[in-house]
């Protein structure tokens, strides 16, 4: 889980953005609220109710009387809006906000696109009675609420970064987002590459999942005298908006992709990623759809294999059973990449992938399919059209 939080004063602005009917699906946008403690369920009137409680007189001055927090799963993560509900209150006691008015509602927009959950609450600082929030060290505090969360209601735990990782905005960006409240664009993009490499996936899925989600990627290729060309940076645009990957951190070069956030690249991929850079965004998001709805089906044909094989006292586990599941796949005439991708759902193949990495995994699947199928070499990763699901 994430949660991140935001100050500002705009009210209204608030409100607006997020009941925005672009960020709701059709079934949503008639009821956007998920749970609230207000009478009004329209922006304007959201934004009246949150100024009449901020407005009363104080004898102190906020400066910030707005607090808009941002709440996201793991990716494939999913909760029901009960909990969505639950999970927004506990937040809201535990920082504080427990008596001030509030609603949360959930985004459909192109984080969604990333498997990626997430909702929005937008409260006030200062509670019915008058009283200000004190918000020190607000942001710690989130950090480590989510961890607490995350142990109390079962939800899957979301890799801390390490000091390297983490990103700094300068002080004019900052300056920016005090007086505005907004997103930043390299928050933007800090955030997208934050989920799109939480399972560590490949260069070529990480670049078709920012592009899916509306994140431009440009990869730099230089070729040296009598040597192959080689890709040796990577650059992130969003929103008109253009940073060089060591701009944002040291995780976010090419090779600190690869060091910090354990993003498999290998040449081999090259004329795949060629590919990938040429797809458009509504390209990229039907390439990953139609990755994952092949996925389900890998994962459902190993299961129907897996039981065909189990169930005696001897029965086979491990490399045992996934040579079983091939052989029952070589009979129905499966054809190798197929097998392989059946393969690479097991739990042995799993555990390769998050230990060894997805080479690894894909190499071990191939081995034992090629060996079935009486084949010297498989062209899986041969960079064409039919076989781009398997390279990412």
């Amino acid at each position: 889980m994430l949660i991140k939080i935001v100050k500002g004063s705009n009210a209204h602005g608030l409100c607006s953005y997020l009941l925005n009917p672009a960020k709701q699906t059709t079934a949503s946008s008639a009821h956007p609220i998920i749970a609230t403690n207000m009478a009004w369920s329209n922006p304007e009137g959201l934004a009246r109710e949150f100024d009449w409680v901020t407005s009363r007189p104080r004898q102190r001055p906020v400066k910030h009387t707005m607090a808009h927090l941002m709440v996201s799963l793991s990716p494939g993560e999913h909760v029901a809006p009960t909990q969505m509900a639950d999970i927004s209150l506990k937040i809201l006691d535990s920082m504080g906000y427990g008596d001030c008015p509030f609603f949360v509602t959930q985004h459909h927009d192109k984080a969604s696109a990333n498997g990626v959950q997430h909702w929005h609450i937008a409260t006030t600082t200062i509670d019915v009675e008058g009283a200000w929030v004190k918000d020190s060290f607000s942001k710690l505090k989130v950090q480590n609420l989510a961890r607490q969360l995350e142990q109390d209601m079962g939800l899957i735990p979301l890799t801390v970064a390490s000091p390297r990782q983490r990103q700094n905005l300068t002080t004019g960006e900052y300056r920016r987002k005090e007086r505005t409240g907004e997103i930043l664009p390299k928050e933007m993009i800090w955030d997208e590459i934050g989920r799109a490499t939480n399972d560590n996936p490949t260069l070529s899925m990480l670049v078709t999942r920012l592009k899916a989600s509306g994140i431009e990627v440009h990869l730099r290729q230089i070729a040296s005298p009598g040597e192959k060309p080689a890709f040796t940076g990577i650059s992130y645009s969003v929103d008109g908006h253009s940073f060089a990957g060591r701009r944002l951190g040291p995780a976010y070069s090419l090779k600190g992709l690869q060091m910090h956030r354990q993003i498999e690249y290998r040449p081999d991929q090259d004329a795949v990623l060629a590919q990938v850079m040429d797809m458009s965004q509504a390209q990229c998001q039907q390439q990953l759809a139609d990755y994952e709805a092949l996925r389900q089906l890998w994962r459902e044909r190993y299961d129907l294999y897996a039981r065909a094989v189990q169930g005696g006292s001897d029965e086979p586990q491990g490399g045992q059973l996934d040579v079983a599941v091939a052989r029952l796949a070589v009979s129905d005439g499966e054809p190798t990449k197929d097998i392989v991708g059946i393969l690479r759902q097991g739990p042995t193949a799993q555990a390769q992938r998050l230990n060894q990495g997805h080479y690894a995994a894909l190499e071990y699947c191939q081995q034992i399919a090629n060996q079935l199928t009486h084949r010297h070499s498989d062209p899986i990763l041969q960079p064409t059209r039919k076989s781009l699901e398997i390279e990412l």
